[in-house]
C-alpha cells in the first residue's frame, strides 16, 4: 500500500518548486471562480437554456483537441514550449472580464441576451485556453523535469489545487445564495473578482518556470515512426471513456433545472466534486510513485462508472436524489483526477523521452475530440427534449456509464499492480535531502 509520504510533500514545498506551487494555487481559484461552478448557476439565471450551458462547458474539452497541432506550433516557435504556455496562462485571469460583463449586466447597461453572449463566448474561449495551458503545463513537466521530479510534482500540484478549491467552494455556495438575496447579480462580481485577481500568480508563477524551457521537435519521417507496444489499446479506451465525459451533463444543471436546487447548493456540488478529486490526487499521486498506471487507470473507469449510476438514480421521485448527486460529484471527480494522474504516467511509461511532445498531442488531440462528440449529442438530446425532462438527464448518466464500462473491459494492465519502469517507492526524491 502506497501512502502519502511527507517527506516527498517537504520535497514539493522547498523553494525550488515555489513556481508549481504557485500555479497550483492560482488554478485553484480559477476553477473555483471562474469556471463551471459560477458560470452555470449564472446562465440560467439570465435565462440561457440547458443545452446552451452544455456547449459552454464542453467547449473547452473539445477545444483542447487543438493540442494536436502542438508539435507544429512549437516547431514555429522554435521549441519555446515555456513562452506558448505564458501566452496561454494569460487566459487565467478571465475572471476580470466576467466581472466586467455581469457588472454591466446588474447594472442594466448591458441586457440579459447580450450578457449570455458574452459570458458564453468567454468562458468557452478562456476556459479553452486555460485548458490548452493546464495541457502545456502537464506536457512541460514531462519534457523538461527529470522523470523523478515530473512524478513528484504533477500530482501535488493536482491535490493542492484541489484542497484549496474544496475550501474555497464549499462555503462559497452559502454566501451566494445569501448574496444573491441580498445584492443580487453583484454577488457573482465579487466572486469573479476574486477570482480574477488570485488568478494571476497562474501566468506570473508559469513566467518563473526554470529557463530555457525549449524542446526540440523533430519532423516525424514519412509513414510515421514505429508506435509503441500497448499505446494503441491504451488510446482506444481513453477515447472511448472521454466520449462518456462528453455525454455528462453538468451535475449542477440537472440539480437546478431539474431538481429545483438553489445556486449555492450548485456551487457546494463543485465543491464535494472538488473534495472527492482531492481524496483521488492523494490516493493515485502516492500509489504511482512505484505503482502500476495501467491498473489505476482502470480502476478509475469503474468508480466513474459507478457515479454514472449514482447520478442516474437521482430522479426527482427520489427523496435521496440531492445526496446521490453529492455522492456522484465525489466519485466523478475522484476518479477523474485519479485517472488523468494514472494517463499522463501510462502514457510517458508507454512512449520514449524524445517522443511525448507527439504522442501527448496526438492523444489529448483524440481524446478531446472524443468528449466533444459526446457534447455534441448531450445538447442535442437536451435541446429536443422539454426543459425538465429528467429522464434524457437519466439517459444521459446511464450512457456515460456504460461508456466507462466499455473502457474498464477494453483497458490493459499490467500483470502486477507494481511498476517495474520506476524507482522503488523508498527512493530519494529531489529535494527530500536523500543522497
Amino acid at each position: 500500500m502506497h501512502l502519502p509520504r511527507p517527506v516527498r510533500w517537504r520535497a514539493f514545498a522547498s523553494s525550488h518548486y515555489r513556481p508549481f506551487q504557485a500555479i497550483a494555487v492560482g488554478q485553484a481559484f480559477t476553477a473555483s471562480y471562474a469556471s463551471d461552478a459560477l458560470f452555470v448557476p449564472l446562465l440560467l439565471l439570465l435565462g440561457a437554456p440547458a443545452a446552451l450551458v452544455v456547449l459552454v462547458g464542453a467547449a473547452p474539452v473539445g477545444g483542447a483537441a487543438l493540442q494536436a497541432f502542438a508539435p507544429q506550433i512549437l516547431r514555429r516557435l522554435k521549441g519555446d514550449l515555456r513562452g506558448l504556455t505564458v501566452a496561454l496562462a494569460l487566459a487565467e485571469v478571465r475572471g476580470f472580464v466576467l466581472a466586467a460583463i455581469v457588472a454591466g449586466v446588474a447594472a442594466g447597461v448591458v441586457g440579459h441576451l447580450p450578457g449570455i453572449v458574452l459570458i458564453s463566448v468567454t468562458v468557452a474561449v478562456g476556459q479553452t485556453a486555460g485548458v490548452l495551458s493546464a495541457s502545456n503545463i502537464t506536457l512541460w513537466t514531462a519534457v523538461v523535469l527529470p522523470d523523478a521530479e515530473r512524478r513528484l510534482v504533477g500530482p501535488r500540484m493536482g491535490a493542492l489545487t484541489m484542497a484549496l478549491s474544496t475550501i474555497l467552494l464549499l462555503p462559497a455556495g452559502f454566501v451566494l445564495d445569501a448574496g444573491t438575496q441580498a445584492i443580487g447579480m453583484w454577488a457573482y462580481v465579487a466572486f469573479y473578482v476574486v477570482g480574477g485577481m488570485a488568478s494571476t500568480l497562474t501566468p506570473l508563477a508559469v513566467a518563473r518556470l526554470p529557463r530555457p524551457g525549449r524542446v526540440l521537435v523533430a519532423r516525424e519521417k514519412a509513414g510515421g515512426a514505429e508506435v509503441p507496444p500497448g499505446y494503441r489499446r491504451f488510446r482506444d479506451a481513453s477515447v472511448v471513456a472521454s466520449f462518456g465525459q462528453g455525454l455528462l451533463p453538468a451535475l449542477s444543471l440537472y440539480a437546478l433545472h431539474v431538481l429545483g436546487m438553489s445556486a449555492g447548493f450548485a456551487v457546494a456540488l463543485s465543491g464535494v466534486g472538488a473534495a472527492g478529486a482531492l481524496a483521488g490526487s492523494l490516493a493515485a499521486g502516492s500509489f504511482l510513485f512505484g505503482g502500476s498506471a495501467s491498473h489505476v487507470l482502470r480502476a478509475s473507469f469503474v468508480i466513474r462508472a459507478v457515479a454514472g449510476v449514482c447520478c442516474a438514480a437521482a430522479i426527482p421521485a427520489n427523496p435521496l436524489a440531492p445526496v446521490f448527486l453529492l455522492v456522484g460529484s465525489a466519485l466523478f471527480n475522484g476518479g477523474g483526477n485519479a485517472g488523468v494522474l494514472a494517463t499522463n504516467e501510462r502514457l510517458y511509461r508507454l512512449v520514449p523521452a524524445q517522443a511525448r511532445v507527439h504522442y501527448q498531442s496526438r492523444f489529448v488531440g483524440a481524446t478531446a475530440a472524443a468528449a466533444g462528440a459526446g457534447a455534441v449529442i448531450c445538447a442535442t438530446v437536451l435541446t429536443l427534449v422539454p426543459p425538465a425532462a429528467w429522464a434524457a438527464y437519466v439517459a444521459l448518466y446511464a450512457g456515460s456509464a456504460l461508456s466507462r464500462a466499455v473502457a474498464t473491459l477494453r483497458s490493459e494492465v499490467s500483470a502486477s499492480w507494481s511498476s517495474p519502469s520506476v524507482p522503488p517507492a523508498d527512493a530519494p526524491v529531489p529535494g527530500s535531502g536523500g543522497s
